[in-house]
Parts: C-alpha cells; sequence; structure tokens
C-alpha cells in the first residue's frame, strides 16, 4: 500500500463534522496513512494558504446549511488550486437531507482543479438542538462510525490508484433555479430567530466567539452578531465557556413546525442512514 500523506480538511461549528474527521483519521493512520487535520472553521484559518502540493490527496468534511455547504466554505474554495490532485467529499447533517451539497460543491471543487472521486453523508445531531430541538441527538452511533471506517478505507484505496476514477453525480432537479435564487438573497432588515446575541450573566470577555466566528460577525464588544454577516452555524454558542450566548428562545417551539413542514418524525429522521456516494444516482434531492 504507497505511503500517502492526506490532508483532512473540515468545518466543523458544533463539533459533528469535527468528530467524523476523527473517525476517518484514526482509519486511515491505522492504514498507514499519514494524516494532517485542517480545520478551516474560523475566519482566520480561511486565510491561510492551503498547502496543497504538500500532500497527496485531500480529505474535504463539511456540514450541510439549507442543502448546501456553508457558504463561506464554498467562497473559500472558489479560491483554491487543487493542481489536478484527487480528493473525496464528506457532509454531514441533521436529518432533514444534504440537498445539493454533494453536487454543488463537487462542481465548485473541479473547477478548482481537484479530482472528485466519491462522496459520503453521516448523521448527527441538528445545529438547532443547542436552541432546544432533539433532532438525532443519539448519533452519531457505531453503525455511522462504521461507515466512517469505509469512508477511509475507500479513500486510501482510490487515492492509491494511478488514475481518476471518473466519478460524476447527476445534476439534481432544480439546481439551476435554486442557484439563481441564492445568487439574489433579500437584504436583512431584522435579527432573525438563528442570530446569537450575549445574554444577562457572567462574562470573562474571552473573546472566543469573536476569535473563532467563522464568518466575522460576533461582536463580543457588543455582545451582537452581524445580521448580514452571521450565517446562523451556532458555532459561538456552542463554544462559549460561560454559556451566556444563545438563539432566541422561540427556536425551541420552531421545532414542531419544522417536522410537520418537511413531513418529518423523528422515527423517520433516526431511520436514516448515514452512506457511501460512488454512483451518479445517490446523492439526488
Amino acid at each position: 500500500m504507497p505511503d500517502l500523506k492526506i490532508a483532512l480538511v473540515y468545518f466543523s461549528a458544533t463539533g459533528v463534522t469535527a468528530a467524523y474527521a476523527g473517525a476517518i483519521t484514526k482509519k486511515m493512520t491505522d492504514l498507514d496513512c499519514r494524516v494532517d487535520q485542517i480545520n478551516i472553521t474560523s475566519f482566520d484559518a480561511r486565510q491561510k494558504p492551503l498547502p496543497v502540493c504538500e500532500y497527496d490527496a485531500f480529505i474535504f468534511g463539511f456540514p450541510v446549511f439549507s442543502d448546501f455547504a456553508p457558504i463561506v466554505v464554498n467562497d473559500w474554495l472558489n479560491l483554491l488550486n487543487g493542481c489536478g490532485k484527487k480528493c473525496a467529499t464528506f457532509f454531514t447533517y441533521g436529518g432533514r437531507t444534504t440537498g445539493y451539497a454533494h453536487f454543488h460543491t463537487g462542481q465548485i471543487l473541479e473547477k478548482a482543479n481537484f479530482k472528485v472521486e466519491f462522496s459520503a453523508e453521516f448523521l448527527g445531531p441538528h445545529s438547532f438542538n443547542i436552541g432546544g430541538w432533539t433532532a438525532l441527538s443519539e448519533r452519531p452511533n457505531e453503525e455511522d462510525l462504521n461507515i466512517a471506517g469505509e469512508f477511509a478505507d475507500l479513500a486510501v484505496e482510490r487515492f492509491s490508484q494511478p488514475e481518476p476514477s471518473g466519478f460524476k453525480l447527476q445534476k439534481p432537479f432544480g439546481y439551476n433555479q435554486i442557484l439563481e435564487i441564492r445568487q439574489k438573497p433579500p437584504k436583512k432588515t431584522e435579527r432573525g430567530w438563528t442570530n446569537p446575541v450575549r445574554v444577562d450573566g457572567e462574562c470573562d470577555l474571552c473573546r472566543i466567539c469573536e476569535e473563532e466566528c467563522p464568518s466575522a460577525a460576533f461582536n463580543v464588544d457588543t455582545g451582537l452578531s452581524d445580521i448580514e454577516k452571521c450565517i446562523g452555524c451556532m458555532h459561538c454558542v456552542y463554544i462559549c465557556p460561560n454559556h451566556v450566548i444563545h438563539i432566541d428562545a422561540r427556536m425551541k417551539d420552531a421545532y414542531q413546525n419544522f417536522l410537520a413542514d418537511w413531513n418529518l418524525t423523528e422515527a423517520i429522521m433516526s431511520a436514516k442512514k448515514s452512506k457511501i456516494i460512488t454512483q451518479p444516482w445517490q446523492a439526488n434531492c
């Protein structure tokens, strides 16, 4: 087996994607690969150049926010030059769908001169569980982590082959139309329920919320997130050591509306399986 040096690049606002990145790294290390984890969650982390030439191949792991990888991630990927290196992708989601993420991010990586070999999707707690939701709170489970191990096995196999696999996903229905809508987002005029704020409490002013914010949206002095910059990822809420950053309390009651709007139940979400995607039709919306 070739001695591969792999970069596992990931964005993890709530720790779910990081957990899968850890599982994949462990398995690949057991297979005698050298793996460097590169965490690009914070805004500052994405200001550093990605040392593409130092690695044989790449794995990119991102959460899904409203059918796509985070906009700050896709914007960053557009700036890269993959130099023809092979890569694989995986996406984490909280029980609804991965939407257009596989296809859209795959297109960006191909345009950036990476060769996408395959993809995968893994289940985990929804980001809004921090606001009172209970979506997939028991995931990842042993089966999910086993699939992550199989992902690592396949990555080593594909990265060791001399030629690309020719992996190409079918374009999802409605993809062009949704891109047109996303290119002209309405201007935000009011604070949304998912825009975090600091509430009354003992705050040490450690500034980790501001330093680690993925979109440079949180201002520790005002205790507010910039509604135009904030991507609603919940990172500041999850990492606050004093637990004084919250989203609107009404989000808890919105959970039942979320389930009803998407014809979901907790049983339906729990029945979903993490999976590896190697065929063109497997990632359709």
